[in-house]
């Protein structure tokens, strides 16, 4: 885990509300010197923090289908499985869990043709695969890719430096249109 402080915290907070700002607009909105800014996102980007990147609706570049897969695999496979499922292109996501299922896919197809071969030509050619439980995504209420904004830093255990940073921060996040209060 990478440590980081009020200042690494609040330039993720403000790049995952608005990922076009510029160093000079973090700066600004910062009260910190650009050279700085710079480093710490190089820092961060090098490190494996944080990536900036656009992300699409699924929806509304052409994938109607979007499916979530509960596997399960037989004792031994799963790295086997996992490799076979990370180069697989109609699949975002794969987590390893601990529950009714070993593995969990999120999977996004253009039809049903598409769907319907992923499920059983694609998944039913992998060795080690004992079943698959498929749930068929209606509606996406909520999508979020935020993670641990600025409102979540503490504060009151900050340095006096560190909290005007925070302050600054979460006048910016507001004026980026951002909810900052914790639920």
């Amino acid at each position: 885990m990478t440590d980081l402080d009020a200042v690494d915290r609040c330039l993720v907070a403000l790049l995952q509300v608005d990922g076009r700002l510029s160093h000079a607009e973090l700066s600004r909105r910062l009260g910190v010197p650009e050279p700085t800014v710079r480093r710490r996102l190089k820092h961060l980007l090098e490190g494996g923090v944080m990536q900036i990147v656009a992300v699409p609706n699924p929806h509304k570049i052409g994938y109607g289908i979007h499916a979530i897969v509960g596997l399960r695999i037989r004792p031994g496979k799963s790295t086997d499985v996992v490799r076979h499922l990370q180069a697989l292109r109609e699949v975002r996501y794969v987590g390893v869990t601990a529950g009714a299922y070993d593995i969990v896919v999120e999977a996004l197809f253009r039809d049903n043709d598409g769907f319907r071969e992923f499920l059983t030509e694609t998944l039913g050619g992998i060795d080690g695969l004992v079943g698959t439980e498929t749930s068929y995504v209606l509606e996406v209420a909520k999508r979020s890719y935020k993670v641990g904004l600025a409102a979540d830093i503490d504060g009151e255990s900050c340095n006096a430096e560190d909290q005007a940073v925070l302050r600054r921060c979460l006048a910016a996040l507001r004026d980026l249109g951002e909810d900052t209060e914790p639920r």
